[in-house]
């Protein structure tokens, strides 16, 4: 089972909102249990990608200069 997200694109200009799954490494989020911190989104409307950290069933975006820690 693919776990999917509610999130909001933080691109300026777009504001999409939504459920998306992680667009890549779609193994580690097949689970039960998502064994990645970190997840990469790809906007369906702008096209824009951005990374978020997985918090419980919560997703945050990351700003640009922060780390990436995969599982």
């Amino acid at each position: 089972m693919l776990t999917s997200y509610m999130v909001h694109c933080p691109h300026p200009g777009c504001g999409w909102f939504g459920s998306l799954l992680p667009s890549r490494d779609t193994d580690l989020w097949s689970g039960s249990i998502p064994t990645a911190t970190t997840a990469l989104f790809e906007c369906p409307e702008c096209g824009h990608s951005w990374r978020a950290r997985v918090v419980g069933d919560d997703v945050i975006p990351l700003t640009e200069d922060e780390p990436v820690h995969l599982a």
